[in-house]
């Protein structure tokens, strides 16, 4: 074909997406060939086009084989290539969706040796379950770390024997973790192994680790005690902590109390997030006593605020009447109430103590309490002439009456540092509106936190004008910033943009992307999307876009900005590089939109009403933020 001796990449992929719509023998066979060295599929974007265009000819045995080999080499000899992950992942699920005998025991021989093609075929089969589980069971070769993860995924009571022998016969590593694998599948006859190996087994931490872990799961009533021994060992202790966030057993306080008093900073946070998810009125005491400490009490403070024990509200309201506790006690309550419906005595009283006080951090405390608790008041302060109060309410700002009143200040707004608080009302599309286009291009332009939530902003006001604009937006460097510029098309009017949103996905290696791709597609009705939906949907690597664009195909509207009732607090320490400003950061949520917020002047950063799922954070810098007057 002429297309496929192009010297043009976009030709030469047109070319071998078209011989996959033919999908004759004669075109799979030159879809073959171009997968061999010097063929048509010279990088990873014509590559990935093949196995695409093979994947609907998997019911056929010899595509089958092509994309077997696909999914075994790797053209930049890099394995953890980001474009060759997506070639090799893409050949896994098409295989594993073929659902053939023979596909299913390259991805059984694929398991069998641990590796990234191994983790591709673990991340297909777990897509596109296999109705047989023995052509994956029966593959030649020892089994690992991923086989056993893959059964542990699938939920299959048909892995009991497996998992058994496994059991019996496999490594240290391999034996723990089907022993929690098995206990998983509801076989509690794991709970007398368990206790046998915490008593046999004192030399290998990691089948003590599995053994209190597998008590864990099994509700044992000696679970908190077997974990307790191995907080007191130095090898097991690191581990034990994560596992002790996972028990409510009053019988892990001392252990972790003992651990507390020797920990550093770095580690006092997640030592207290254990005992305040033990949620008992021991814990909650153990908690407040951690207060007043001046290297982990702001930790303490959360994970109070968050504690199950109701003694917990009691001891934030005996903190909100000291001096040296009351910030933090307020913040924490507030997160209390929003997170569990649970307020806390005097609390008004103490944020409106905060907000009056000449210590700037006690105000910004006291204005994002305010604004969290009440969007009239958000708005109020919102407009107020101190900078430290306006950029802590607009971490409140993310109500549609907030968010216009923030947007409107935003319009007029001087201060960079203010500029890139207020700019969390750009992540709405009816606020964002209130902003004009000269300000959203001067966020974008300046870097900071700002600049994606204004890429997004700018996408969302597409037209014939600014399209060349967002086109090179989309080809960023920065891929949170084609993320936003994904978002923000969800908005656009022009029917040009499916055809740019397909064109973004069609090669993009980051899974975030990806996702945002799909998030705005579900927004359209256009029926043009739906080719890239049932791609996403067969043939994504990324578990979370193959669940969207399933979603986005029953025709439900993802949202860019859900809200819920989680938290976050998070401390920003100063490195002592540079001026001392408050830091600008990004936080990313779950449904890909990247929130700018400014930390307070005691650097830290709280919110509340955010979407369950995990968060990160992203610290930003920028021509604005070096430019910024102290205050």
């Amino acid at each position: 074909m002429r297309l496929l001796r192009s010297t043009d990449v976009s030709e030469r992929v047109r070319g071998l997406e078209r011989l996959g719509e033919v999908g004759t023998p004669a075109a799979t066979e030159l879809l073959a060939r171009s997968l061999e060295p010097g063929g048509a599929a010279k990088g990873y974007e014509e590559r990935l086009a093949t196995v695409r265009a093979l994947a609907k000819h998997a019911d056929k045995q010899a595509p089958r084989q092509t994309l077997a080999r696909a999914m075994a080499s790797s053209v930049s000899g890099r394995a953890d290539d980001g474009g060759e992950t997506l070639v090799r992942d893409t050949a896994a699920l098409a295989l594993a969706r073929s659902a053939h005998k023979d596909a299913l025991e390259i991805l059984g021989k694929a398991l069998r040796q641990e590796g990234p093609v191994a983790a591709s075929a673990l991340r297909a089969l777990s897509a596109h379950p296999p109705r047989n589980l023995r052509p994956i069971l029966a593959a030649r070769g020892a089994p690992t770390r991923t086989l056993i993860d893959l059964l542990d995924a699938l939920g299959d009571q048909r892995a009991f024997s497996a998992l058994r022998g496994f059991v019996k016969h496999g490594s240290p590593e391999l034996k723990g973790r089907a022993l929690v694998a098995l206990t998983r599948l509801g076989d509690y006859e794991t709970v007398a192994v368990a206790r046998l190996w915490l008593k046999q087994t004192k030399n290998d931490r990691r089948l003590r680790l599995a053994a209190a872990e597998t008590l864990l799961m099994a509700h044992a009533p000696d679970a908190g005690r077997a974990l307790s021994a191995l907080l007191d060992e130095p090898d097991t202790a690191e581990a034990a902590t994560l596992l002790a966030s996972q028990s409510r057993s009053e019988a892990l306080l001392p252990g972790l109390a003992k651990r507390l008093s020797a920990a550093d900073a770095s580690s006092a946070p997640a030592l207290l997030a254990a005992i305040g998810r033990i949620g008992t009125a021991r814990a909650a005491q153990l908690l407040s006593a951690e207060l007043a400490n001046e290297e982990h009490g702001t930790a303490a403070a959360y994970a109070l605020g968050t504690c199950a024990s109701s003694d917990a509200g009691q001891h934030l309201a005996r903190a909100l009447l000291q001096p040296k506790t009351r910030r933090n006690a307020a913040r924490a309550s507030v997160v209390r109430e929003v997170v569990l419906g649970d307020r806390v005595d005097d609390l008004d009283a103490a944020l409106r103590s905060l907000i009056v006080s000449e210590v700037a951090a006690d105000r910004a405390a006291g204005a994002w309490g305010l604004a969290t608790k009440d969007t009239k008041l958000a708005r109020t302060l919102l407009g107020r002439s101190d900078h430290v109060v306006v950029r802590a309410a607009a971490r409140a700002a993310l109500a549609v009456d907030a968010a216009s009143v923030a947007a409107d200040r935003l319009a007029g707004e001087s201060d960079p540092l203010t500029r890139a608080a207020l700019a969390i009302a750009l992540t709405r599309e009816s606020s964002a509106r209130r902003v004009p286009t000269r300000v959203i291009v001067e966020l974008l332009e300046g870097g900071g936190a700002a600049a994606a939530v204004a890429a997004k902003a700018l996408s969302a006001r597409d037209d014939a004008t600014l399209r060349p604009q967002i086109e090179l937006l989309s080809k960023s460097g920065d891929p949170l910033i084609r993320a936003h510029v994904a978002l923000g098309l969800s908005d656009s009017r022009a029917p040009s943009s499916i055809g740019l949103l397909a064109e973004m996905y069609r090669a993009e290696q980051n899974a975030d992307v990806r996702h945002a791709v799909i998030v705005a597609l579900s927004r359209r009705t256009d029926s043009t999307r739906r080719a890239t939906l049932r791609l996403a949907a067969d043939l994504d690597g990324d578990e979370r876009v193959r669940s969207a664009a399933r979603l986005a195909l029953k025709n439900v509207a993802l949202s860019p900005l859900p809200t819920g009732r989680s938290a976050l607090w998070l401390a920003l320490v100063d490195s002592g590089t540079g001026p001392s400003h408050p830091a600008q950061a990004r936080v990313g949520t779950p449904s890909g939109v990247a929130l700018p917020v400014v930390a307070d002047p005691d650097g830290l950063v709280v919110m509340a009403g955010l979407p369950e799922g995990p968060l990160v954070l992203r610290l930003a810098t920028g021509s604005d933020e070096s430019n910024a007057p102290g205050r």
